[in-house]
């Protein structure tokens, strides 16, 4: 009789909520159908959309890469240059550093030449006058004879032996003197 009690509580139910609960039935599986379409077509722009996010997120990366790629080709290209740059610059230098020192080194042996000739010309000069002088001191000395030198004598002999070495006349200087004594008076 349960049973029987059960299920009269069912039908008097029905009888007062049937057609509210058919109703209620009916709406929320409209409401299910419609969250699930909606729940569908949510779920079908977020995918759409992250597939065009996709999409130029891999075109902007495709992007970046080429200007990196371009960047890293024209900063090689700029190496290039520079390298070859300094290169020429260095060779032209180490060509520019032979020549002139070439050209130092043959105005130094020219130079050096050149000290030696006019050395050997002041020898050759000073041992020509050297022996003028001998000569000349024998001569005079041979001239004075056994005769007492006078410091008059040896005063004029000295001087002539230093204007000889530095050759100039004895009697071109006395003649300069004597002028300069005269315009005096």
């Amino acid at each position: 009789m349960a049973e029987n009690s059960v299920n009269n509580v069912d039908q008097i139910r029905d009888l007062i909520f049937g057609s509210q609960i058919k109703e209620f039935e009916a709406r929320f599986a409209q409401m299910e159908k419609a969250l699930s379409e909606t729940e569908r077509a949510l779920n079908k722009q977020i995918q759409d959309v992250s597939a065009k996010i996709q999409r130029e997120t891999e075109r902007a990366l495709e992007v970046l890469e080429k200007k990196i790629d371009n960047l890293t080709a024209s900063t090689q290209k700029e190496r290039n240059k520079l390298r070859e740059l300094i290169d020429t610059t260095d060779e032209a230098l180490q060509t520019q550093i032979t020549a002139q020192k070439e050209e130092f080194s043959t105005k130094l042996k020219v130079l050096k030449e050149s000290i030696e000739d006019e050395q050997r010309k002041l020898a050759d000069d000073m041992e020509a006058m050297r022996r003028e002088l001998e000569a000349h001191l024998s001569e005079n000395l041979s001239a004075m004879g056994n005769d007492k030198l006078s410091r008059d004598m040896m005063a004029q002999l000295l001087l002539d032996v230093a204007m000889r070495i530095q050759g100039t006349d004895v009697s071109a200087v006395l003649s300069e003197g004597n002028k300069a004594e005269n315009a005096k008076q």
